[in-house]
């Protein structure tokens, strides 16, 4: 019997693209660890945060199964999916939330802030102070997951 290779290939190829989704805009700087509230810069979600694009792939070969006896009652038949899929092909990095002073995933703007600075000015060591602070800022909530890749099977009867 000859093997068909490609018979019952399956092959997708996704692609999602969307622009930013609303937030608002403050004009004054808060510090990432609370303590504070800000008015409004324009109107309430009038800024945008920037547009994504995720690209995801599925491969996957359909493999019939049977057993039992061919001219009795007792054949079975299943079919066995093994897939490959990988999630966000080219390792896209969206940015999906946003500080809402700086508009930026990974900049609050306190810390270079007239407030920010009032505050360094008299803590023991700003230094350390700035350090943890950005190490607290750096929210990886704030983009969206990197490329995942799956490989299952799928069992059907």
């Amino acid at each position: 019997k000859t093997i068909q290779f490609l018979e019952d290939v399956g092959f997708n190829l996704t692609f999602f693209l969307g622009s930013g989704t609303p937030y608002t805009r403050w004009n004054t700087a808060v510090p990432v660890t609370g303590g504070g509230r800000s008015s409004i810069v324009g109107q309430i979600n009038g800024s945008s945060k920037p547009w994504n694009f995720r690209a995801n792939l599925r491969i996957d070969k359909n493999i019939p199964l049977t057993w039992g006896k061919e001219e009795s009652d007792n054949k079975k038949t299943a079919n066995l999916n093994v897939y490959l899929q990988v999630l966000n092909v080219f390792n896209s990095r969206n940015v999906i939330g946003v500080y809402n002073y700086t508009g930026a995933p990974d900049d609050d703007g306190y810390l270079a802030s007239t407030q920010g600075q009032n505050g360094l000015s008299i803590i023991n060591s700003a230094a350390a102070y700035t350090d943890m602070y950005n190490i607290r800022m750096n929210a990886p909530g704030n983009y969206s997951r990197p490329r995942e890749i799956r490989i299952g099977l799928l069992f059907t009867f």
